[in-house]
């Protein structure tokens, strides 16, 4: 015959075997060397200065940055946004290329008109790893044009946002 106290002993084993089992299953997601996709333990920012060589800003250039999360890459620059969305991984040579959209505006007659166009982002992290200090990106068209000309962007950088996509142009 089954008395109380062994109930409890048997209910509370069970309670401790189902915390063991979903701390094994939590363990098998991302960044954990398990299962999961990407590889991005956390998100990193990474940002720089302005520049003005295949950037449509020329004197008065703002700040960029780029954000890695572990299925979203974003860059942002004055008048422009490429963004990468789904799982990603580096290479040996901490090389990773991005098949995603660059937005880019242009301010036509006091008005913002927005163009979306397919781009190929390529990061080259310095240390090959997602959580380097460095990190050089360029965007291309797909006939391999650059778009965003090579960029080193530093990790925890904050680049300001432009007042207005206009400014610099």
């Amino acid at each position: 015959m089954t008395t109380l106290p062994d109930l409890a002993r048997r209910a509370l084993g069970a309670c401790a075997l189902s915390a063991l089992l979903l701390l094994a299953l939590s363990a098998c997601g991302p960044g954990t060397g398990g299962t999961g996709t990407g590889p991005v333990t956390g998100v990193f920012g990474y940002g720089g200065p302005g520049f003005s060589v295949g950037a449509p800003c020329v004197a008065d250039c703002q700040g960029v940055s780029l954000v890695l999360e572990n299925d979203r890459v974003e860059f942002t620059a004055p008048c422009q946004r490429f963004v990468y969305l789904g799982p990603w991984e580096l290479d040996e040579q901490g090389v990773v290329v991005l098949e995603g959209t660059l937005e880019t505006t242009d301010v036509v007659n006091g008005q913002p008109q927005t163009t979306r166009s397919p781009a190929f982002m390529r990061l080259q992290f310095n240390d090959a790893a997602d959580d380097s200090r460095e990190v050089a990106l360029t965007v291309r068209d797909a006939t391999g044009a650059n778009l965003v000309a090579p960029v080193t962007l530093q990790q925890g950088s904050r680049a300001h946002a432009p007042a207005s996509c206009g400014k610099g142009l």
